[in-house]
Order: structure tokens, then C-alpha cells, then sequence
């Protein structure tokens, strides 16, 4: 069975509305990534789940899309996971802490046929246009 990662927002964050997309690779860097959308967040789950679980070799990686329009907004953005990640891993005395796995669990996956991911798409292309692709 592959794996799928998936970024989990906090609830009620503005990434829940922004484009996301899947990256696909191999465990054993046996072949190029390639990178799939943009997609809704729940269609980007069950594209990477239906091809994920099914594949000895598959690691799907789910993802926002962030709309960067400057420098600046991309720096923010690592600055702000930099502190992010550094407080994952750091206790409450200051020592570094190794992350729990978590086992992956297979679940029935309805995967969005083909007309439902479209309309999916041109809704976060409307978003995008308008303004509004940002939360």
C-alpha cells in the first residue's frame, strides 16, 4: 500500500478555500514526481487516496496552493512554518522531541467523477479571478 500526507489547516483557515494540488512520487525516488490540479481540498484528498492506496509505490502529498504575488508573501510563509516546525519539535524544557507516526488507516474513498472535479476546478478558478482565491 503507498501513503498519503495530507496538510491539515486549522479549523475555520482561510487555506481551506484556496486551490490545493497532489503531488505524486515514488518511496524510492524510482521515478519524477509530477505535481496534479488545482483542485478543492476534498476532491485533492480522494484523487491522492484512490491512487495512493491502491500502489505499492505511491507517496501522494496533498496540499494548499498558496497565491504568492510577491517576495515578500513567500518569505512570510517560511518565516511563519519555520516557527511552526521549530515548536513541533522543541519540548517544554527546550529539548528536541521526535514527531509520533501515525498509522495509516485505508478508508472507502468516493472518488468525484470527472464532471465533478471540472465544476471543482472552475470554482477555484473563479475564486482565483475574483479576488477571492485567498481566503
Amino acid at each position: 500500500m503507498g501513503g498519503v500526507i495530507i496538510y491539515e489547516p486549522e479549523p475555520g483557515s482561510p487555506l481551506q478555500d484556496v486551490p490545493w494540488v497532489v503531488t505524486f512520487r515514488s518511496w524510492d525516488d524510482s521515478w519524477d514526481p509530477f505535481i496534479c490540479g488545482p483542485y478543492e481540498r476534498a476532491h485533492a484528498i480522494a484523487l491522492a487516496e484512490a491512487v495512493a492506496v491502491d500502489s505499492e509505490d505511491v507517496l501522494a502529498d496533498v496540499e494548499p496552493l498558496l497565491p504568492a504575488l510577491a517576495p515578500d508573501d513567500v518569505l512570510a510563509d517560511i518565516a511563519e512554518l519555520r516557527a511552526a516546525a521549530e515548536a513541533e519539535t522543541t519540548g517544554p524544557n527546550g529539548e528536541l522531541t521526535e514527531p509520533e507516526p501515525e498509522d495509516l488507516v485505508p478508508t472507502e474513498t468516493i472518488v468525484p467523477t470527472a464532471e465533478e472535479v471540472r465544476a471543482g476546478m472552475a470554482r477555484v478558478v473563479h475564486r482565483l479571478v475574483s479576488g477571492n482565491g485567498n481566503g
